[in-house]
């Protein structure tokens, strides 16, 4: 499609439809130059406040072996979820001393792998101790591992599908139990304890909640070295969010949300984000900080009288590990959809078709209030604002890429290209073939403006590889011959 006589977007000095239509849709399109500056930030502030630190990427947050690599070089360690993301990460150059491993359901064979190779295993949940215990003797070896905590005194932090720290959570060993856990670690042979770990959960947007936390893990360090367990490191996990919306655009939409009867704002008039008391208790779409900024006042600012500095130093000033997420990779892609139909909703509600259904736009799978900002990018110079909701083309009723109502700077017309911001963080996570459509390219583009595919959009044959009899029909010759798959599939 060719579209004239309008400004088109650009980002990265990159014109987004002349990549849309080179490179079809959906398409994600990721941003080395933010992907850096990013990492920066946290690694600029943290020279400035601490110097025994390790940045870990945590690879789930959008697993690329591009953005590995180039985090890899800049010296960052990774944060892996299971032995694939480990192999990914060692294939990308990520030394094993730079690797913690995390996940509540950990393979033997990803615990042998981490403890050959001598990576930092962040137990969880307490039963793993003994497990690990026992591989590290079968192997001859040891292994290193820091315990991994939960039941922290925190409440509505952020949306409870994505809450990993308090009371009620799959993940950690309960605070309460440190002391008889650090006694067992410290009792097993074949362990070596090295330190405690947290992962508050995903987009916090309070800085009170990590000062909290942190507090809490100070008193337990101390009370760990006190029984000879080993204090060698603090993993503050990831967590920290980032901005989708601008405060006071949020603050009104959370008033029009909360009040979405009168409004209309929320698809089918739910009452999105809000408990029975009227508090919000799912994601804040907007951050008060940085990560730069963050890590600033995670470190400096005074909480019950001392700074998190200080009550590192009074512990002997142990490694402080990160594993950002979302906060290093949200801000560094946009996803582009080409829009099919523009309607109304048998209620009369205006919407929009698109060619990208959840299942490549995954964080509203199981964060519903998930909002991005949208405009069309081929058509920035005309048109009025329009107010709409956006659904996907899957074969169900909720899949919506938001289903709070959306602000467009234009009504879209049929072949009008929809740009999607801050999809860097789990756009892909739950990517599925869903109705047989294919999973999209990924482009990344250079600090020069060059850009190229990283991640090939799949293929017919792709789509249906895992289907044996399928596969069996092709080789035989038994199924007709099919044309060449268009770049934009509708």
């Amino acid at each position: 499609m060719q579209v004239r006589g309008h400004s088109h977007r650009k980002l990265g000095n990159v014109d987004m439809v002349v990549l849309a239509e080179h490179y079809g849709t959906p398409l994600y399109v990721l941003f080395e130059e933010r992907l850096e500056e990013n990492y920066k930030q946290y690694q600029t502030a943290l020279d400035a406040v601490y110097h025994e630190y390790l940045i870990c990427y945590a690879v789930k947050a959008n697993t690329t072996f591009a953005i590995l690599k180039l985090l890899g070089e800049l010296g960052a360690g990774a944060d892996v979820a299971s032995e694939y993301e480990l192999q990914f990460a060692l294939d990308a150059g990520i030394p094993p001393e730079k690797i913690r491993a995390n996940g509540n359901c950990k393979s033997e064979h990803y615990l042998e792998e981490c403890i050959t190779r001598g990576i930092i295993i962040n137990v969880d949940p307490e039963e793993e101790l003994a497990v690990i215990d026992a591989l590290a003797r079968e192997l001859g070896t040891e292994a290193r591992v820091n315990l991994r905590l939960a039941g922290f005194p925190l409440t509505n932090i952020t949306s409870p599908a994505i809450t990993t720290s308090t009371e009620w959570s799959k993940f950690g060993i309960p605070i309460r139990r440190a002391p008889e856990v650090f006694a067992r670690a410290r009792a097993l042979e074949h362990l070596i304890p090295n330190g405690l770990m947290v992962h508050l959960g995903s987009q916090i947007t309070d800085m009170t909640a990590y000062h909290v936390v942190c507090d809490e893990l100070i008193r337990l360090a101390r009370e760990a070295v006190e029984t000879d367990f080993a204090v060698k490191e603090l993993d503050l996990g990831g967590g920290c969010g980032i901005s989708y919306l601008g405060e006071g655009e949020w603050r009104e939409l959370k008033h029009e949300i909360r009040h979405t009867k009168d409004t209309n704002i929320t698809w089918s008039n739910e009452q999105l984000g809000f408990n029975c008391k009227g508090d919000w208790i799912s994601e804040e779409l907007y951050c008060p900080f940085t990560p730069d900024t963050f890590v600033q006042q995670l470190f400096t600012e005074r909480h019950a009288s001392r700074s998190f500095k200080e009550q590192l130093a009074e512990i002997g000033n142990p490694r402080v590990v990160l594993e950002p997420g979302r906060s290093m990779v949200g801000t560094a892609q946009v996803t582009l959809v080409r829009v099919c139909h523009v309607g109304k909703t048998p209620g009369g509600q205006n919407i929009i078709h698109v060619n990208a259904g959840v299942n490549h736009h995954s964080q509203n799978i199981v964060v519903p209030e998930q909002l991005h900002r949208m405009e069309i990018a081929n058509r920035l110079d005309a048109g009025e604002r329009f107010e709409t909701f956006v659904a996907g083309n899957l074969c169900y009723t909720g899949d919506l890429l938001c289903r709070i109502k959306m602000a467009l700077n234009v009504k879209p017309e049929r072949g009008d290209y929809l740009l999607i911001y801050d999809t860097g963080a789990y756009a892909d996570f739950f990517s599925s073939t869903t109705n047989s459509f294919p999973r999209p390219a990924k482009v990344v583009v250079t600090k020069t403006g060059v850009h190229r595919v990283v991640v090939a959009r799949e293929r017919f044959e792709d789509v249906f590889q895992r289907d044996v009899e399928w596969n069996n029909a092709v080789k035989r010759g038994e199924l007709t011959q099919r044309k060449p798959e268009g770049k934009v599939y509708q």
